[in-house]
């Protein structure tokens, strides 16, 4: 029996800056402080020890997937020239463990820029408008340069870019001119015959597997979407770390008796299981409670579909659906 392909994508990851700290939207505290929804102070820092216990729990589950990485995470610095108060050999470690640790096994991408207020290229200042709502009201002539400097920032720092992600639903209302302008820009700047993009959340549709959603005779564009949102995402704002706890978010995924869950209904209905989960989501605001659900959620998978499952990368995924668009 073929076995079906999954896959896990994280989103708004960057070395050191915690995203929900610097966020503009964050919930603050009378002294000014970002918190969590429980009135805990959000800390400000994921430490590089973190991508280290990602990365060692990933090996052991034989996790394979995507990974964005923020290029200027909230306008906080950015990641050729570092952040202020780190030592820039900081980042530099972070991003040489990304590619020592992870990339035999995930796929890497921009978030766009600061997934949060669009940037001026002209100046290089951020604007007043959130990268999203600047992307609704773009052409491919003004998003492929956008475009272009994210990859161009990622590949300066060390770091092949085989897709993109999008913050929030960037390109959503003008898809095609989004499509058109990571296809020039991935020629401009890796000169790639294949990419793929992260846009969609299809957790209502459980069948949904990816797409081909652009060829032509120099590239062809794949578009991943996620079949399961994020249930890791409650424990930024939680503080419980017990058993009880972390079995009940794995169990959203996938039972102890491996019967049900999320995973299992994307299974059932035909599609592909595609996690969606975040960074911050799996940092847990320090507690690690995320990456802890998501490593039993490898042991059940591992324990009951190993013979139904097998874990793909993004570039696999798209490799995958453009031999069986093609035929090959």
């Amino acid at each position: 029996m073929q076995k079906t392909p999954i896959s896990i994508i994280i989103d708004d990851s960057c070395p050191l800056i915690h995203t929900n700290y610097y966020s503009a939207w964050a919930q603050k505290n009378e002294q000014g402080e970002p918190i969590t929804k429980d009135g805990r102070r959000l800390v400000s820092t994921i430490p590089n020890s973190f991508l280290d216990k990602f990365a060692a729990v990933s090996s052991t589950r034989g996790f394979k997937g995507k990974l964005s990485v923020i290029p200027m995470p909230k306008h906080v610095g950015d990641i050729i020239n570092g952040f202020p108060g780190y030592d820039i050999a900081l980042v530099r470690e972070w991003i040489d463990t990304l590619n020592r640790e992870l990339a035999p096994c995930w796929d890497f991408s921009p978030e766009v820029l600061t997934h949060m207020f669009a940037i001026d290229l002209a100046t290089g200042e951020p604007t007043t408008v959130d990268e999203e709502t600047w992307s609704f009201q773009q052409d491919r002539t003004t998003l492929t340069p956008y475009i272009a400097k994210s990859l161009e920032m990622l590949k300066i720092a060390g770091i092949d870019a085989t897709g993109m992600t999008s913050p929030w639903s960037f390109g959503l209302e003008n898809e095609p001119e989004y499509i058109a302008a990571m296809v020039a820009a991935q020629k401009q700047v890796y000169g790639r015959e294949l990419s793929w993009y992260f846009l969609h959340c299809l957790e209502e549709k459980p069948e949904s597997k990816p797409w081909v959603a652009h060829r032509d005779d120099s590239h062809t564009l794949v578009s991943i979407p996620s079949t399961m949102n994020d249930r890791m995402w409650q424990t930024i704002d939680c503080p419980r770390t017990d058993e009880e706890y972390i079995n009940g978010i794995a169990d959203e995924y996938i039972t102890e008796d491996g019967q049900n869950g999320g995973i299992l209904r994307v299974l059932n209905a035909g599609g592909w299981p595609l996690l969606c989960t975040h960074w911050q989501s799996l940092f847990s605001n320090g507690l690690e409670t995320g990456l802890k659900a998501l490593d039993l959620v490898g042991a059940r998978i591992e324990a009951h579909l190993r013979d139904r499952v097998e874990w793909m990368s993004s570039m696999e995924l798209a490799r995958l659906i453009v031999g069986a668009d093609t035929g090959k």
